[in-house]
């Protein structure tokens, strides 16, 4: 699956600790940084980033684990904490994935804006306002995410709940007028990874979503292939895995936001919206 499009990049993935210890981001530091402080070397690697613009049904979830939809909903422009349009987008997306999954029950727990352009005061970085993520990762390992199941739900719920399939999801889209040019997000093929090789469990330090995270190295077979969708509109949708319970399917998709060098530098604010949501089967 290629295209003229297609691009090449550099990518920052895990390179080797510097105290010989395990793997760790502090991301209390992510906020508003463009690098993140970590016990880490990146090992910054050239990869070409294959579009997906014109065959954008050719992608799904349990094979390549991440596919694109359209957007049809009413929210185009940011919202604030606990108001109507936040309630409102919950409940578009809950509706897409269980009306795409043939899914009993979909709850939408946790969104973040991610911000391009200009720059932002420090006091308008939080949890849900924050910079791009720079780093090939995936943002919960397993038992991470049996944790904030339980967070979420409560311990009875989610012991209930964890019987049948279940998976954590991420939809990403840009919002607002501005299409993505600036650090647009690319996504691996599950296939493609060398899961003994190229998956690094790494602490998350300073996170109220996460724990534990996935960090990812570029592998010397340059098997890994990632993709992305150029020029992003706001009426497009990014849906990727975080976790699959069955494991006969894709796990996870390794992610990141990267500097498209062949498209010119602006100071134009773009804006994506990212949402995590647990999906819930009856089978």
């Amino acid at each position: 699956m290629s295209n003229n499009n297609d691009i090449s990049a550099k990518l920052r993935f895990f390179g080797h600790t510097v105290d010989g210890s395990a793997p760790w981001i502090d991301s209390s530091y992510t906020r508003t940084l463009t690098e993140p402080i970590m016990n880490f070397i990146p090992a910054l690697t050239d990869v070409i980033i294959h579009n997906m613009r014109g065959q954008e049904n050719k992608f799904d979830l349990d094979t390549q684990g991440f596919e694109v939809h359209k957007y049809n909903g009413e929210v185009n422009n940011e919202f604030d904490n606990g108001d109507e349009q936040q309630r409102i987008y919950y409940e578009e997306l809950a509706e897409l994935l269980k009306k795409r999954l043939d899914a009993s029950r979909v709850i939408v727990f946790n969104h973040v804006f991610r911000y391009r352009g200009p720059s932002r005061a420090i006091d308008l970085y939080d949890t849900n306002h924050q910079s791009p993520a720079v780093h090939p990762h995936v943002d919960f390992d397993g038992p991470g995410v049996y944790l904030k199941l339980k967070e979420v739900v409560g311990e009875e719920e989610a012991k209930k709940l964890a019987c049948n399939r279940f998976q954590l999801i991420n939809i990403w889209r840009p919002i607002g007028f501005n299409i993505i040019t600036r650090n647009p997000l690319t996504l691996c093929d599950y296939r493609s990874l060398d899961l003994k090789n190229d998956v690094h469990l790494t602490e998350l330090r300073g996170s109220i979503i996460s724990y534990s995270i996935y960090t990812i190295s570029h592998n010397a077979q340059n098997t890994q292939k990632w993709y992305y969708l150029n020029e992003m509109r706001s009426d497009e949708l990014l849906v990727f895995k975080m976790f699959d319970s069955d494991p006969n399917v894709a796990q996870f998709c390794a992610h990141t936001g990267f500097i498209n060098d062949h498209v010119p530098m602006n100071n134009i604010e773009q804006i994506s919206l990212e949402a995590r949501c647990f999906v819930f089967y009856d089978r």
